[in-house]
């Protein structure tokens, strides 16, 4: 009886793929988060920046 043996684990091989999709998806995802959290950032400041630009409008337009 003649037997083929095999090379590689299978089973093995498209666990180390998983894992190394896995960590394509994690990276990007983090960088998803990051580009996310500073686009937040920035958002924030441009609104508190307006927010006081429109109250010393509003006193200057309530002093006259």
């Amino acid at each position: 009886m003649v037997n083929q043996l095999e090379f590689f684990d299978t089973e093995k091989v498209d666990v180390q793929f998983l894992k190394s999709d896995l960590q394509v998806i994690k990276e990007s995802t983090d960088k998803v988060r990051k580009s996310i959290f500073a686009r937040h950032n920035d958002l924030l400041r441009r609104y508190t920046e307006l927010d006081e630009r429109m109250q010393i409008i509003e006193r200057n337009i309530c002093r006259t």
